[in-house]
């Protein structure tokens, strides 16, 4: 799954912000500047010269932009805060609480876990999920296959037989399940919330 951080459009010259692309992940892609010139309107009225752009990390300052108003510095090129309290509306802080929510949810599956069959650490993240469903595919198509070479956390590189690979995997699907249950399960207590209060105490 892609996962890319938002993009900050912003005057040059005053640093007022004109387009935060806001994060995305699934089966996205990366657009380009001349493509957000075309797709939003506040870019497309403006001389592309007169106009910055910050790209940042996908999570990066998450808990700042849930709660937070802001603007650039147009001299360095940096994000200043408004610390003053939000004034937002309790769907638009139900909405940033989710994004959070499922940011962490992101991280927690990719912090990976541990085993009980193998007693090893396991990392989680995309290129480990799919190198497992690689793996997987190869005992599938080569019955004579009866083990193989697997990077742990905790003891480096180990064999697993099919049968220990097999249980990984099983566990590996239960922790991700897992964290995506716990993500549903805040999701809709967001949701169901009526005060600011009531989301705010809503944690991962």
């Amino acid at each position: 799954m892609q996962q890319i951080g938002r993009k900050i459009y912003f005057d040059k010259l005053t640093g007022s912000v004109l387009v935060d692309s806001g994060e995305r992940a699934g089966f996205v892609r990366e657009t380009t500047q001349e493509e957000d010139f075309q797709a939003y309107a506040a870019l497309a009225e403006r001389v592309p010269a007169t106009v910055g752009c910050l790209q940042l990390e996908y999570g990066q300052d998450s808990d700042k932009f849930s709660q937070y108003q802001y603007r650039i510095d147009p001299k360095s090129q940096t994000i200043i805060w408004d610390l003053t309290p939000p004034t937002a509306s309790i769907d638009q802080v139900k909405a940033a609480k989710i994004d959070l929510l499922n940011n962490e949810c992101f991280k927690a599956i990719h912090a990976g876990f541990i085993s009980t069959a193998t007693k090893h650490s396991f990392r989680f993240n995309e290129e480990d999920q799919a190198n497992f469903s690689q793996q997987s595919t190869l005992f599938l198509l080569k019955p004579e296959l009866t083990e193989t070479q697997w990077k742990t956390e905790n003891a480096g590189i180990v064999t697993l037989t099919r049968a220990q690979f097999i249980d990984v995997v099983f566990e590996a699907g239960q922790h991700k399940q897992q964290q995506i249950e716990k993500y549903w399960t805040l999701k809709g207590n967001v949701e169901s919330a009526t005060t600011k209060e009531e989301v705010d105490r809503i944690n991962w």
